[in-house]
């Protein structure tokens, strides 16, 4: 166990080689490596997880007497806080996106990290503990006297007690700003479940099998916490392709710095701040504040129409409420009519294919309707002349020729958006689009699995069409 602070990368390469960090933090006596077995071996050899560089951070945390005021003594949690935070490994400088996994007291120092400095908080998109006092433990109350890490593990002490305080004030025991997740070992002693898992929402608990040690003493890849880990970091993203759970979580980091910049003057946005908002507050859960965004101005563009419009949708296929399903139609109908009286045709064949969509898919099913639209639609691609919008052009015409019955033409067009290595939250909006449009095409499902595979290789086994 080191001597002193200490962060080691585990994984090979030049640090800042990639945009996203996972670091480990042990517990009380614990090691910077040994700690953790072999779980972030495992993480390097999962395909899922690349694009991570893994570190381990360490901290003197030793099992005899602190002497203090006479020879030495262990660093408080404090000060090991203020060490994790101001780590030049894992600046912003090298890292836009920060992952911490903690084992026991090191979920405390992450905690008290992530409340002293408000932009590491802000760029960390994952959290993860395994045995974390997070209440405290009864028992230190006994012998705090020996040790400041043990003092300040004491349940009724003040570092406790301020931690849960200052830890609810920003609401992160119930609404964090990333995905969290705490987990306590079945049969942990040293550590109570309900220290563990109580001081936070019921949603963000997990129980899994062994004791305090044991249950991340794992030697599969298989094993329970190897699994949340991986799941908690690939959730929302694929296996291959651009939407890799690093690029993911870079991106989450990014709409949470927007919504941090864009929220508090929200009212008085531009259509442009407001659509950049919306879409940022959509993709980190909060799609009827995204709504309620842009509902609450007049639009100034056919922009904003489409995008409250596409928040709808989102909306009506997951709740299938008749009124978000009407309102989606109207909005995309009075954005074509606006961007053909304009001339735009990039706006034109955006908002065109979106009708073709809602032609198919409403309660009486109009494939004349759908294929009139979807021929104008490719018109309108080749007549729109914005070089920045040639995903979205090659999107709408991958579609169009979708529900036209031109198969092949279709997946060239979407080999060539997958080419360009669209951001995560693009390429998830057009597969899962056009996942839909090929279901109610009457695409097989070989067909439609070719379709996914453009987009996700093999992460797209087994994938549904109806996707939201």
């Amino acid at each position: 166990m080191p001597k002193k602070l200490s962060i080691e990368k585990f994984n090979p390469g030049p640090i800042g080689a990639n945009q996203a960090a996972i670091v480990f933090v042990h517990g009380f006596t614990g090691d910077l490596r040994k700690t953790w077995n072999q779980i972030p071996e495992f993480l390097q050899s999962d395909r899922r997880t690349r694009g991570w560089d893994l570190f381990g951070f360490g901290y003197a945390s030793h099992k005899w007497f602190d002497i203090l005021g006479i020879w030495t003594a262990d660093p408080r949690i404090e000060e090991i806080a203020v060490m994790l935070a101001g780590a030049p490994e894992i600046a912003k400088s090298n890292y836009k996106t920060v992952a911490f996994v903690a084992h026991s007291m090191g979920g405390l120092v992450v905690q008290r990290a992530l409340l002293r400095d408000p932009a590491l908080r802000k760029r960390t998109t994952h959290v993860f503990f395994f045995g974390t006092p997070s209440a405290g433990l009864s028992k230190a109350s006994s012998f705090k006297w020996v040790k400041q890490q043990i003092n300040n593990m004491d349940a009724t002490g003040d570092f406790i007690k301020e931690l849960r305080s200052d830890w609810k004030k920003l609401r992160l025991d119930t609404k964090p700003t990333f995905r969290f997740l705490t987990t306590a070992g079945e049969s942990d002693q040293f550590v109570p479940p309900a220290s563990s898992l109580e001081p936070f929402a019921e949603e963000f608990r997990r129980v899994i099998p062994g004791n305090h040690s044991s249950q991340i003493h794992v030697t599969s890849a298989q094993a329970p916490a190897v699994k949340i880990i991986v799941q908690g970091l690939t959730e929302g993203a694929s296996l291959a392709g651009p939407r890799n759970s690093a690029r993911v979580a870079v991106e989450a980091g990014e709409f949470q710095e927007a919504i941090d910049r864009l929220w508090p003057g929200r009212k008085k946005l531009d259509d442009g701040g407001a659509t950049q908002l919306a879409i940022a507050l959509d993709h980190v859960g909060r799609r009827d504040e995204a709504i309620e965004v842009l509902r609450d101005r007049t639009p100034e563009g056919t922009d904003v129409l489409g995008v409250l419009a596409g928040r709808l949708k989102r909306r009506w296929l997951l709740t299938r409420e008749a009124d978000d399903f009407k309102s989606a139609l109207e909005l995309y109908q009075r954005g074509y009519n606006e961007a053909v009286a304009n001339g735009d045709h990039d706006q034109a064949h955006y908002h065109g294919v979106n009708l073709a969509y809602f032609a198919l898919a409403g309660a009486k099913k109009d494939v004349t309707t759908a294929r009139d639209m979807a021929t104008k639609v490719l018109d309108h691609v080749q007549q729109a002349k914005n070089p920045d919008e040639r995903i979205w052009q090659l999107a709408s015409a991958a579609d169009a020729l979708m529900i036209l019955g031109r198969v092949d033409e279709s997946m060239g067009k979407h080999r060539e958006v997958r080419a360009m290595t669209p951001d995560p939250w693009k390429t998830l909006a057009i597969e899962e689009q056009s996942l839909r449009v090929a279901e109610l095409s009457g695409l097989t499902k070989s067909q439609a699995q070719q379709l996914a595979d453009i987009y996700e290789g093999e992460a797209s086994a087994g994938a549904g069409l109806t996707g939201s």
